[in-house]
């Protein structure tokens, strides 16, 4: 009995201390980024003989116990009534979870708001000890984060004896989106350092998060050790003492000097597990190594923190991802578009990229230099010029009585327009019998003044359309594209960029997604690229596969790119879920940037794409130009030559052909009427 009596007394004891420990831990330190000053947050400071000491912030602070067994709540209350912890709106929860059945709770008293919650307070979990531990652990979790979820700081103290719960918990508390603010974890037990060490290093949520445990010794009934684990240390992974509880207080074992360690300022040269597919210019996999921009940026980091890289083999681009989500993989550093249904699976580091899709499609071929003669006037002006011709002869007839002109004469007057509009003159016999009506003379006059304006007109537009050729329209929007194209082909990790976009209330992305299809590889979807099937992918991809596979020697392609982007959008690299090293990864991954490195490596990868395009054409057997560099966007501008006036320089010898045929003619016709008149 009195054994009984003593286990129950250490037990409480060792609550009590995890209690004010989380109190005061949770407070603030500068470490975990919350600000001191108005707001009412203080800072925690070593202290002397009795460990740490600090104020809990007015914004709210919540104490989350969970534990397989009754936790008596007067003794929670005396702590919290006696320490020197002010937590604003003392708000006491219990709730047991039974775990039977559907997973009822009982609730033993009235549960608060989420915002009084916020404000501070105190919630008591106790899972029932039957055999559906998992089913009442996922009951409890899911309350605790709830009650947490708006506060500044959440503090969970695990309760238990039995390494099976405190698995059990580890497990589903890793699971799921992590909210904002300091999340701590503190276990109370008793179990052997080996064992402990064990347990920590097994679970993400007690190896790589903050978490602590306060592990009663044998040796000492009512005192203990408080431990952490370290994934990546000095001497490499270990479990490390921070300090030693007892009833007088916390007493920090040199040299730490705070019990929230910093696990991830420094990886002590440990090797980081990734996960990446080739994907140039970002990632390119080469004989001699790595190399493209994100692989560069990936080095900058692991320079900056002390890691070596250990890329792990994949075959495709959802391993990639899923070995994220599994946490086998602690990043894929290769870009990725930030979906919302990709938050659902993994976080996001910091976005450093705007890799909006942009879409490739074959350029239009111009027109033959031959109709460059019906290029100066539009379809309508072309259409008036021949209503014209019809309406003034029909004139003629309409007011045949109105002068003395016979329609014998209609067929002279109808040439006779047609010659002008060519920019001959009139007939020398032009007016002898059947022009001697005024309302005549009057028609003609309006019809050369009709035929001097539009040929000055057509010959300014010539000259302009042989010195700078039209090139036809073609699809710059993504509306446009839509309209014209049959088929859209994307890789294989487009599925969720079809799913996006189905999803969405704009037609035009609706129909987009109904026209997608997916091929294997860039290379691929471009070689099959037409006037009525279009390929999508980053833009910085495209340019690069371009500049590398369909690029002649001389600089040229038949391929361009749109000016609009498909959907504008940030990217970034995919990381676990509640990943604690984000903050470190972000910070280097910004310091990049804003020293401009990131743009210097992708223009460096860019111009050697180029170059070894260029080679590879040369070692075929292409022609060596020396060219510079060509924007992508517009026509080139190409010198006036010979092969432009093919068009004119035809209808100039058919003209000629026609005319010397018909001088023939007419003096065989002469000599013939002439000898019969002998």
């Amino acid at each position: 009995m009195e054994a009984g009596t003593a286990a129950v007394k250490v037990v409480v004891l060792s609550v009590a201390n995890a209690v004010l420990l989380c109190a005061r831990l949770t407070s603030a330190s500068p470490s975990l980024h919350l600000h001191p000053g108005a707001d009412g947050v203080g800072w925690m400071r070593p202290g002397v003989g009795s460990g740490v000491r600090g104020v809990v912030t007015d914004r709210g602070c919540v104490l989350a116990l969970l534990s397989d067994g009754p936790i008596p709540l007067s003794l929670i209350t005396q702590v919290l009534i006696t320490s020197e912890v002010r937590i604003t709106s003392q708000v006491l929860i219990t709730s047991q979870v039974s775990g039977e059945g559907d997973g009822g709770t009982e609730d033993k008293a009235r549960w608060a708001t989420d915002d009084k919650m916020a404000d501070g307070g105190v919630a008591v979990f106790e899972v029932g000890l039957d055999l559906n531990l998992t089913l009442g652990l996922r009951s409890a979790i899911p309350r605790i984060r709830r009650v947490g979820a708006f506060a500044w700081c959440l503090a969970v103290i695990v309760v238990s004896l039995r390494p099976s719960f405190l698995s059990a918990f580890a497990e589903l508390w890793a699971e799921g989106r992590g909210g904002g603010g300091v999340r701590v974890v503190v276990v109370v037990t008793q179990l052997p350092p080996t064992a402990l060490a064990a347990l920590m290093s097994a679970h993400w949520s007690l190896a790589m998060m903050t978490a602590i445990a306060l592990n009663q010794e044998d040796e000492a009934p009512e005192s203990g050790g408080v431990y952490t684990y370290l994934p990546y240390g000095a001497n490499g992974p270990e479990l490390v003492r921070l300090a030693s509880w007892s009833p007088t207080g916390v007493d920090l074992t040199p040299p730490y000097t705070t019990l929230l360690l910093d696990k991830f300022s420094n990886f002590y040269g440990g090797e980081v597990n990734v996960t990446a597919q080739p994907f140039p210019p970002y990632w390119i996999e080469r004989v001699s190594g790595y190399d493209g921009t994100d692989y560069l940026l990936l080095a900058a980091v692991a320079q900056a923190l002390n890691f070596t890289i250990r890329v792990l083999p994949t075959t495709d681009w959802p391993q990639v991802t899923e070995l994220v989500q599994q946490r086998i993989s602690y990043m894929a550093p290769i870009i990725h578009a930030v979906l919302p249904d990709r938050l659902n699976e993994y976080e996001f580091s910091y976005p450093y990229e705007y890799a909006s899709p942009a879409f490739c499609l074959l350029k239009p071929v111009i027109m033959p230099q031959y109709l460059s003669l019906y290029y100066p006037l539009s379809h309508q002006v072309w259409g008036c010029v021949l209503a014209a011709l019809l309406l003034v002869p029909l004139q003629r007839v309409w007011v045949r009585g109105a002068g003395d002109a016979g329609d014998k004469h209609m067929g002279m007057m109808v040439v006779e327009l047609v010659k002008t509009l060519l920019g001959q003159n009139l007939s020398r016999g032009y007016g002898r019998g059947w022009l001697s009506g005024w309302w005549l003379r009057v028609l003609v006059g309006a019809w050369l003044v009709y035929a001097m304006v539009l040929g000055s007109a057509y010959r300014g537009n010539l000259t302009a359309a042989l010195t700078i050729p039209k090139s036809p329209s073609r699809p710059e929007t993504l509306e446009q594209l839509v309209g014209v194209v049959n088929r859209v082909t994307m890789p294989q990790y487009g599925k969720q960029f079809k799913e996006f976009y189905s999803k969405s209330d704009s037609v035009v992305f609706k129909a987009l997604a109904h026209k997608m299809d997916f091929v294997k590889t860039a290379v691929e979807g471009l070689a099959q690229v037409s006037n009525k099937q279009a390929h999508i992918q980053v833009r910085r991809l495209l340019r690069l596969v371009i500049a590398d596979q369909f690029t002649e020697a001389d600089g040229s392609t038949k391929l361009y790119l749109g000016r609009e982007n498909v959907f504008p959008g940030l990217s970034a690299w995919p990381i676990p879920h509640q990943a604690p090293y984000k903050n470190h990864l972000n910070k280097c991954v910004r310091a990049v940037l804003e020293a401009g490195l990131y743009e210097k490596w992708s223009q460096g990868v860019m111009r050697k794409a180029r170059k070894e395009g260029r080679r590879r054409h040369q070692q075929k057997g292409q022609t060596k130009v020396e060219i510079e560099t060509k924007s992508e966007e517009g026509p080139p501008t190409v010198t006036l030559t010979l092969a432009h006036m093919q068009g004119p320089l035809m209808v100039l010898l058919l003209g000629l052909a026609a005319a010397c045929l018909s001088f023939v003619m007419e003096v065989l016709l002469v000599c013939c009427v002439r000898g019969r008149q002998i």
